[in-house]
Order: structure tokens, then C-alpha cells, then sequence
């Protein structure tokens, strides 16, 4: 079926494939740093900051949403891509299960509420469904450093009296990383966090946090030390741009063929995304901070890909990286190592004639290529699996429907005109009234 023999209550993508691509395109900026920026912005007890480089995406307009619920005073400039927050007037600790529920960075707002107002009531947090995400070594580095924990249906965080302590992840964790950093820097004394993430958008969080007022050491590195101090001041800041939408842009170019210049990229951040393509056959030169990407999005070779934590190739990637290899010719081994739900898009890629081997008990999916895709309809989960069919549409000359489109809108802002402006037939459609 396509979307037009269905019928549809809700909006959707439709692309048309087999075009190549050509033209720029700009990277946005990052989802994932700007969200525990929000978050520490209510720490300050009066002054408004601004951070700059905020695209409209889903998940930052829902984290607008909670900090208004909160009492503070969000003005957001969508054209200047601009925020102000002012949480002078911070009055809830309550966080809404009906917003918790569709961002799993609503667990960011807990160190703000417990330096301003000593609690915090969480509900359940949502976002992408990847399986066990656990949350524990957030609350128990909480208690570390002073909080009690409470959980009945709900967590109920309390605490007035913060003091440093050692830290440690069981797992490097991006939002773990960053709540503890936050949660450190109103601490009394010393704390070291170890085995910390050390993602590209963790050291600019960290960089907000230290322009803040916040005292930081070992940005980059397995293991932080974060001095506490007694105030942190309201700041003007300009968030990174996001590797995670250059990427998009990148394997785009990889398995449509064509030619795009990404501007706004800092190559260092995405190295192993660039030498995988490389090893697939994709052209990829880097010009300062404009990358150059061309393919015959043809003849491309197989890859093996393992995800890991950063600097290893990036689970936010993978789908991405699946859908490239479906036109592979061989088979490409990946596997998946970080989240355990994070093959989902692999059903949708079977609709479109896609051959893949789940090794279940491995956490590994053999790609068998090359795949002549065909049309069909499909409804990905997670912003990522939207992502990964998408690009797969690119590359197929019959219609594929994506519904469910609020998931790739929660990564990536405006998409089909951005890709629009590529030469691609990606058009947004809406249902008759």
C-alpha cells in the first residue's frame, strides 16, 4: 500500500528516491548539548541567559514546556534560533508525567530543582524506546552527595545540604555525566566523577558550566573534577553545531550519489563515521569546517561496524550506517553494543525489501546487500530509525511513507526542506480533510 490508498489521521514524509543530491545544506545545532544547558539555566537565582544556535526540535520544545511548568520564564526566537531563560521566579519541583513521559532529558532538571527549591518530584521518563536504560547511578550519585531518595510509583528527591564525594558510572552515560557534573558544581568541596562520558557535547555543556562560574578539570577525559561553588551566574553562550545531524547529511550523500557540502562540521567529532564511508567507497574530503561528501551512491563496499562509547563509533550512527550498508555489495556485520533495543528499524527495512540476520543473543544484524528497494509504509519508533528510512528512501525510486514523523522532528529540524533544497523529493503531506 502507499499513502494513497490508506487513509491517514496524521501527517507524514514521502520520498521519492533514485535523485541524485547536490547542493549545501547547514548543520543544526546540537539537540544533546543544548538540553542540560536548558536545565542548568534554572540554576542561577535571578538573571536571564541566552543560548544561541537552538533549533525547534521536538524535544527542546517540550523541555520549553516542563521549564514554563516550573515557573520560569522561557522566550524562544525560532528564526534567531535564540532562547531566554529568566528562573528567578522558579515556583514547581513537580515535573508533569504528561512532558516526563516524551523526554528522557527531563531527568536533567533534577539538580536545578534541588539546589533552588531542595526537591523534586520525577515520574517515569520516556523518549526513544531502546531497551534498558537504567537510572540508578543517577539517584545513587545523587545520595552520594546528600540527596535522600524516595520511590513510591515516583522518585522524590530531597536535599539542602550538598557536599563533594567520589562518583562513578557504571557506565559512561552522557546525561549521567552531566547530572553529576551539575549536581558538583553546588557541592561543597571536591567531587570526582569517574568513568565519565566524554562526548563532544559533554565538554560543551562543561564549557557552559565553567562560563557559568562552574570549576571544572578534565574535560575530554574518563574522569572529571568538579570544585563546588557557591553561585552560578546567568551567561550568553553559542551551543555546538550537532555531529549527529551532519551525519545524517553525510550518508545522505553516500547512498542518494551526488555531491553535498555540509557547512558547519567539526571534523574531529565524527571521525570514525568518515573513515567507515571511506572504507565503503564514499569520497569524503574535509575543508576547514565545510565537509565535501560525493558517492555514485553505487559499487559501495561492505563495512564492519561495532558500537561503543565515544571516541568509538557512535550507536546514534548505526541505523544510519545500516541503511548505507543495504546497498552494499556483500554482507556488512554491525553491532550493536550500547543499547539493546536499537535494531528496530530493521523490521521497517524488511518492508522495503531490505535482507537482514538478527543475531539476537549477539546483538548483531548481517546485512546482505546489495538491496533493491521497493516502496511500502512505514512507521519507525525512534528518531534514528526515522532517519535510517529516510535514507533508505533516497535511494529508492518508488514511494515510501514514513508516518510517525514526530520522532525524526525530535533530532532533526525542518527536514524536508532541508533536504529540498538537495535536489531530493521529500515532501510533508497531511491528511484530507
Amino acid at each position: 500500500m502507499t499513502a494513497n490508498t490508506i487513509t491517514k489521521s496524521e501527517d507524514w514524509i514521502e520520498i521519492e528516491g533514485g535523485r541524485p543530491l547536490s547542493g549545501s545544506v547547514c548543520v543544526q545545532g546540537s539537540k544533546n548539548a543544548i538540553l542540560p544547558m536548558l536545565a542548568a539555566s534554572l540554576l542561577p537565582e535571578k538573571g536571564c541567559s541566552v543560548i544561541r544556535n537552538v533549533p525547534p526540535l521536538n524535544d527542546i520544545l517540550v523541555a520549553f514546556d516542563i521549564m514554563r511548568h516550573l515557573g520560569a520564564r522561557v522566550d524562544y526566537f525560532p528564526a534567531e534560533k535564540v532562547v531566554c531563560v529568566d528562573a528567578t521566579h522558579l515556583s514547581r519541583s513537580d515535573l508533569p508525567a504528561s512532558l516526563t513521559s516524551r523526554l528522557r532529558a527531563s531527568i536533567l532538571f533534577v539538580p536545578p530543582l534541588l539546589k533552588r527549591l531542595g526537591e523534586v518530584r520525577l515520574p517515569s521518563v520516556g523518549g526513544c524506546p531502546l531497551g534498558s536504560r537504567n537510572l540508578n547511578y543517577h539517584y545513587r550519585g545523587f545520595a552520594r552527595l546528600g540527596a535522600d531518595i524516595i520511590s513510591e510509583g515516583e522518585f522524590l528527591i530531597r536535599g539542602e545540604d550538598f557536599n563533594g564525594a567520589t562518583l562513578y558510572l557504571d557506565f559512561p552515560s552522557h546525561t549521567g555525566t552531566e547530572n553529576l557534573m551539575m549536581a558538583a558544581c553546588f557541592s561543597k568541596g571536591i567531587s570526582i566523577i569517574e568513568n565519565a562520558g566524554a562526548d563532544p557535547e559533554i565538554i560543551d555543556f562543561a564549557r557552559f558550566m565553567i562560563k557559568m562560574g562552574g570549576k571544572i578539570q578534565g574535560l575530554g577525559t574518563r574522569t572529571l573534577v568538579v570544585e563546588g561553588v557557591n553561585e552560578l551566574n546567568p551567561i550568553d553562550y553559542y551551543a555546538m553545531n550537532d555531529r549527529l545531524d551532519a551525519g545524517l547529511f553525510m550518508v545522505a550523500a553516500g547512498i542518494a550519489g551526488g555531491k553535498v557540502s555540509i557547512i558547519g562540521v567539526e571534523p574531529g567529532d565524527i571521525r570514525l563515521l568518515t573513515e567507515k564511508m571511506l572504507q565503503m567507497g564514499v569520497s569524503i574530503q574535509a575543508n576547514g569546517h565545510v565537509m565535501d561528501v560525493s558517492s555514485s551512491g553505487r559499487d559501495l563496499r561492505p563495512v564492519n561496524v561495532l558500537t561503543c562509547p565515544y571516541p568509538g563509533f557512535a550507536t546514534d550512527f548505526q541505523p544510519a550506517m545500516m541503511a548505507l550498508s543495504c546497498i552494499a555489495d556483500g554482507q556488512s556485520y554491525i553491532r550493536e553494543r550500547i543499547f539493546d533495543e536499537r535494531f528496530s528499524q530493521v523490521a521497517e527495512l524488511r518492508k522495503l525489501g531490505a535482507d537482514i540476520e538478527l543475531v539476537e543473543d549477539d546483538g548483531l544484524a548481517i546485512v546482505k546487500g546489495p538491496t533493491i528497494f521497493r516502496g511500502g509504509d512505514t512507521r519507525p519508533d525512534n528518531i534514528r530509525a526515522a532517519s535510517c528510512i529516510l535514507l533508505a528512501g533516497l535511494a529508492c525510486p518508488e514511494p515510501i511513507t514514513i508516518d510517525n514523523i514526530y520522532q525524526i522532528g525530535r533530532g532533526h529540524f525542518d527536514i524536508e526542506n532541508r533536504f529540498q533544497q538537495l535536489g531530493a523529493k521529500v515532501v510533508r503531506k497531511s491528511p484530507t480533510p
